[in-house]
């Protein structure tokens, strides 16, 4: 007997119950009516996602698997080049950086540095940085993104001794610096 109650009040319709309201309380419908189109109807198949279509839901998918896409998406261009752009916007108004490639651009640690800052300013006293002093720009680099937990993939005594990184090997902990900071 229960049961069926819980059956015939959850079949009820949106009408049922304002009638039910009103005369149970004294509420006149007009306001009833105005409080019902105010809030939202509930639905029992509504989700978060049931708005989102197939096409976008697979678009999600790929970017959290490759967050770099949705970044080539809104700049731009390559992923390369989405990369890049967002490395010149984090360090926009930084002394001594200008961010062209992941390369040179990155070969006295001063870029890694000024990216780490934008999230990390307790870690890494900017100001005070030159660009003469590459190991320690390097060390305070890859010792405030591992506080965070991104492992250092490149070579301190690599990066301080060449004035051209491999700028593969640049560009993949750069994007693990993006990784981790936006998505």
């Amino acid at each position: 007997m229960d049961s069926n109650k819980a059956i015939s009040v959850s079949r009820r319709s949106s009408e049922d119950i304002k009638r039910d309201m009103s005369t149970s309380d004294g509420a006149s419908s007009t306001s009833l009516m105005a409080m019902s189109a105010a809030s939202s109807p509930l639905s029992l198949s509504s989700s978060p996602t049931a708005s989102v279509t197939p096409t976008a839901r697979s678009r999600l998918r790929e970017e959290r698997k490759d967050p770099l896409s949705a970044l080539a998406r809104e700049y731009g261009g390559s992923k390369r080049n989405a990369l890049l752009k967002w490395c010149q916007k984090k360090t926009e108004g930084y002394q001594n950086i200008d961010i062209t490639n992941f390369s040179s651009s990155w070969n006295d640690g001063l870029a890694f540095c000024a990216v780490l800052h934008t999230y990390l300013p307790a870690h890494i006293p900017y100001q005070e940085l030159t660009s003469q002093e590459k190991r320690r720009n390097f060390t305070l680099a890859f010792q405030a993104a591992e506080s965070v937990g991104i492992k250092c993939t490149l070579d301190i005594n690599e990066m301080v001794h060449t004035e051209r990184p491999d700028w593969q090997s640049v560009m993949t902990y750069v994007t693990a610096i993006y990784k981790y900071f936006e998505t």
